[in-house]
């Protein structure tokens, strides 16, 4: 990697994007019910979904 390809926006986009789908997931899963509670649910299986992918990415 150059480093070029070490920008902010390359190191921290993801795990800001995840921050901010956990933290809206909790949030709206706890203050409301119903729909929220699913919504949240989804959301907070937003990292868990990317843990996945970049496991089985890297794997190959």
């Amino acid at each position: 990697m150059s480093r070029k390809d070490l920008s902010l926006r390359a190191i921290f986009g993801v795990p800001a994007v995840l921050f901010v789908l956990t933290l809206t997931g909790l949030i709206g899963a706890l203050l409301e019910d119903g729909l929220w509670d699913i919504l949240g649910a989804a959301l907070l299986t937003a990292w868990l979904i990317v843990l996945i992918w970049a496991l089985i990415r890297r794997r190959r």
